[in-house]
């Protein structure tokens, strides 16, 4: 909102916690966790959350491995992918995604439960919130709201501690909750556990090595075209070193690659 480029309008200024506030763009990296091979990588805009950049880089990820008779099956990705869009997104696709629910996710309700074949609350005074409307929030999101009834919580003795001076309890779900619901579950499975260390130690050394070796620190090129094209160049010459590495190992262990691709990590 305060500075452009005169040279690039489409770097854009953007900040992350220990680094510089500079013109960026991001490069959305997708990474095979067996081999550590580079399936895909993209440029983006900056000011792009990583979730409204994850279904191109799924989809050119199938395309690209799809050349090779590979599927992708999983994927293994940060908070910043998750959304309700992207957990809708990958649904569809038939991909199984293990990416952490947002930090204002909440799966359950302290002292209120919820039922799913009548799609209300009820508090722990018995009492009922039924849904009322699908509201929009200040930031964009579509809210289920469910609201109580003023004369229930009228003479409620938790009344000053549950609504303080409001007249009614008010809960607001995402519409997207059944997704994010599922997602909470499937995290709490030993395999998630496992595969969240999995994606730090795969995703992160392949874009340390991209930023220090293959000259991905500093983009010398204008506009995203451009920038894609010097990206893709920095990954392609990291998979030639990874595909020498591997065919010299391959000669000696006499070992096949394999014809199905399970997961890959996404990062930027």
């Amino acid at each position: 909102h305060t500075h452009y480029s005169k040279t690039d309008r489409d770097a854009i200024i953007s900040v992350k916690p220990g680094k510089p506030r500079q013109f960026n763009y991001s490069a959305q990296t997708s990474v095979d966790t067996k081999h550590y091979v580079i399936t895909n990588i993209l440029a983006d805009f900056s000011d792009k959350r990583d979730s409204q950049s994850l279904p191109e880089v799924v989809k050119q990820t199938k395309e690209n491995l799809l050349e090779n008779d590979l599927r992708l099956e999983e994927i293994l990705a940060d908070t910043g992918y998750s959304s309700g869009s992207t957990l809708r997104y990958l649904k569809e696709e038939k991909i199984t995604g293990y990416i952490p629910n947002f930090g204002l996710y909440k799966n359950s309700r302290e002292g209120f439960t919820y039922d799913e074949e009548k799609d209300e609350y009820t508090c722990s005074q018995g009492k009922t919130l039924s849904f009322k409307k699908i509201a929009v929030s200040t930031k964009g999101r579509e809210m289920r709201e469910y609201r109580s009834s003023r004369h229930d919580c009228r003479e409620c003795p938790l009344r000053s501690k549950c609504i303080g001076k409001s007249f009614e309890k008010k809960i607001t779900d995402s519409v997207d909750k059944p997704y994010y619901d599922e997602m909470h579950e499937r995290l709490q499975t030993s395999k998630a556990k496992r595969l969240k260390i999995q994606r730090s130690s795969t995703v992160e050394p392949v874009l340390g090595t991209l930023i220090n070796f293959t000259g991905m620190r500093r983009i010398w090129t204008r506009e995203i075209k451009n920038a894609n094209k010097f990206i893709i160049g920095a990954a392609i010459a990291y998979n030639l070193k990874k595909w020498l590495n591997f065919a010299n190992k391959k000669v000696k262990s006499g070992t096949e690659y394999g014809k199905t691709q399970k997961q890959n990590v996404l990062n930027s």
